[in-house]
C-alpha cells in the first residue's frame, strides 16, 4: 500500500492589510512512491473572490514535481521578474523534502504566493517520519562489475565519485537495489572479507550502478581499486 501525505491547508488569510486583500487557498499532496525512490507534489493554489454574494475559488496555480527522496526540491510557477506584468501576477513557490528510503527525517512542504513581489499568503507543515533504518550495503569484488568501476570527480564541489555496476544481476534486480539504497551508508570489502572502506550511496549510475561519494579523489581511486580486483574463484 502507498503511503502519502496529504497537507490541506484551509484559506489563507492575505498578509497585506486592508479590507480589500484577497484570500487564498492551499493544497497540497505529498506521494511517495518506493519502487522509484522518488516522491511526487502535487499543488493547487486558488484565490477566494466573490462572486453572486459566495465565496468562489479561482485556480491561480497547479504546479507539480517530482524529485529523490532525500533530496530537497523547489518549484516556481509564475511570471519572470523581468517580465513587464509580474508586479501585477501572482506567483507561486514551493519547497519541499523527503528523507530517504525507510530513513528516519522530517518531511516538509511550504507553499509561499506572491503578488509580485509582495508576499501574500505562506502555508508549511512538516512531519516527523519514522522509518525501520536499514543496513550499511556491503560491497566486493565478488558482487561488483569490476569492468564497470571507475572514478569521476566534480572539481564544482571538490567531490569524488566511484561508479559501479552489480555483477550477476538482472537489470530489474540491479534497479530496485540501487533505488533501496538511495543515501545509505556503504562498506567496502576486499576478496578475503575485511573491511576496507566506506562511503555514501549518493545516486544511481545509468539507472542500474551506483554512485559513492567521497572526499577526495584518492580516497575514491583506493575503493575503485579494491572493487576492480578479480574475485577469487
Amino acid at each position: 500500500m502507498k503511503h502519502y501525505l496529504a497537507l490541506i491547508i484551509a484559506a489563507a488569510a492575505a498578509l497585506s492589510l486592508g479590507a480589500d486583500a484577497a484570500s487564498y487557498s492551499t493544497e497540497a499532496t505529498i506521494t511517495p512512491l518506493p519502487d522509484s525512490g522518488q516522491y511526487q507534489v502535487d499543488v493547487r493554489v486558488s484565490r477566494l473572490v466573490q462572486q453572486d454574494g459566495k465565496a468562489v475559488e479561482e485556480l491561480i496555480a497547479k504546479p507539480r514535481l517530482l524529485s529523490g527522496m532525500g533530496c530537497a526540491a523547489s518549484l516556481y510557477q509564475g511570471l519572470a521578474p523581468t517580465n513587464p506584468g509580474y508586479q501585477n501576477e501572482d506567483n507561486v513557490s514551493v519547497d519541499v523534502s523527503w528523507p530517504y528510503p525507510d530513513e528516519s527525517g522530517v518531511a516538509y512542504c511550504t507553499v509561499v504566493v506572491s503578488h509580485g513581489d509582495e508576499v501574500v499568503a505562506r502555508s508549511k507543515l512538516q512531519l516527523q517520519i519514522r522509518g525501520k533504518g536499514r543496513a550499511p550495503l556491503v560491497l566486493t569484488p565478488q558482487n561488483v562489475d569490476s569492468k564497470s568501476v571507475r572514478v569521476e570527480m566534480d572539481k564544482s564541489r571538490d567531490t569524488a565519485f566511484v561508479l559501479l555496476k552489480f555483477r550477476g544481476k538482472t537489470r530489474k534486480e540491479a534497479r530496485a537495489m540501487a533505488v533501496e539504497n538511495l543515501g545509505n551508508k556503504v562498506k567496502v570489502q576486499d576478496a578475503a572479507g575485511h573491511v576496507v572502506g566506506s562511503g555514501v550511496m549518493s545516486g544511481t549510475y545509468k539507472e542500474i550502478g551506483l554512485a559513492l561519494q567521497y572526499h577526495s579523489e584518492a580516497e575514491a581511486q583506493r575503493v575503485a581499486d579494491v572493487l576492480e580486483a578479480t574475485p577469487a574463484r
